[in-house]
C-alpha cells in the first residue's frame, strides 16, 4: 500500500485503536481476505462481531440479491409489514415460550441492548441494572454502561448510573439483585 493511501486512511478515517492493521483490502471470500498485492490473510476476526459465517457466503449473497429485488430499506421499527421481519418474528414465536411472543426488530446487537435497557426500565420503573464483569454489549452509551470492561468504557464516562456488576458463575452475587 502506498504511503499516500495509508496517510489518507489515517487522516480521513477514524481508527478504533492506535495500531490499525492497515491491510488494503481487495476482496474477501470464505475465511480469507486478499490485499491489493494479492497476499492472502486468514480472517481470524470473522469480519466483525457475530459475522462468523465467512465472507460472501453463497446463501447470504442469494438472500441479499433476492431482498434487493424487493426493496433495500424502508423502515425497521414495526411501522411497515415486511416479509423478512414477519418471517423472523413467526420463527422466533414458534420456538420461544408462549408468553415471549412479540419481537422488536432492530439493526444491531447494541441497538437491541439499548432497547432492552429502555424496555426494562419502562416496564419495571426501576433504574438499577445488573450486568456481568468481562461482558461486552456494544459501543453505544447505554451498551457501554452495562459492559463489564473498564478499558473499553473509561474514556466515555460518566455513563448510565446504578449499574451493578457481578461475576459469571458466582451464584452468591445474585443477592445483589434487589426486589
Amino acid at each position: 500500500m502506498s504511503d499516500s493511501r495509508i496517510n489518507t486512511f489515517l487522516t480521513l478515517q477514524g481508527q478504533t485503536n492506535q495500531s490499525p492493521y492497515l491491510i488494503d483490502v481487495e476482496r474477501a471470500e470464505g475465511i480469507y481476505i486478499w490485499d491489493k498485492t494479492g497476499k492472502r490473510y486468514m480472517d481470524m476476526i470473522a469480519g466483525v462481531a457475530v459475522n462468523n459465517i465467512g465472507h460472501r457466503h453463497p446463501k447470504v449473497i442469494e438472500a441479499i440479491q433476492a431482498q434487493l429485488e424487493k426493496h433495500l430499506h424502508v423502515m425497521v421499527y414495526g411501522e411497515y409489514i415486511q416479509d423478512a421481519q414477519l418471517a423472523l418474528a413467526e420463527n422466533l414465536a414458534s420456538i420461544l415460550p408462549e408468553n415471549l411472543n412479540c419481537s422488536y426488530i432492530v439493526n444491531s446487537g447494541t441497538e437491541a441492548n439499548e432497547a432492552a435497557i429502555k424496555l426494562a426500565k419502562r416496564y419495571t420503573a426501576r433504574q438499577e441494572i445488573i450486568s456481568c464483569k468481562n461482558s461486552y454489549h456494544g459501543s453505544t452509551h447505554g451498551s457501554l454502561s452495562v459492559t463489564g470492561n473498564e478499558e473499553k468504557k473509561s474514556s466515555f464516562k460518566p455513563l448510565l448510573p446504578n449499574i451493578q456488576f457481578i461475576e459469571f458463575n458466582n451464584i452468591e452475587l445474585l443477592d445483589l439483585i434487589t426486589k
